[in-house]
């Protein structure tokens, strides 16, 4: 039986991080529409119905903004900062 392959640490630093990132997206939005092409269900632009439970869920969360209970966090926040990512 063959060896897997494991990624190790040093493969990642190959990429510069802005780079992936926008790699890491180009394929989520070909990927997402060519399901939903497959679903045949995609019209763009895609329209969220009204009562959708996506929706609500936006609904909620413009609720929760405008009573200032939702805080979005920054990029350092998220992701550390990009120093640390670095070593």
């Amino acid at each position: 039986m063959a060896e897997p392959q494991v990624a190790t640490a040093q493969m990642a630093t190959m990429f510069d991080l802005d780079e992936l990132k926008e790699i890491i997206r180009s394929v989520v939005r070909e990927e997402i529409a060519a399901a939903l092409e497959t679903w045949a269900g995609y019209f763009e632009p895609t329209i969220i119905e009204p009562g959708s439970p996506i929706h609500e869920d936006l609904v909620e969360l413009l609720r929760l903004k405008e009573e200032g209970k939702l805080k979005l966090l920054s990029y350092e926040e998220v992701f550390g900062d990009e120093d640390e990512l670095s070593s």
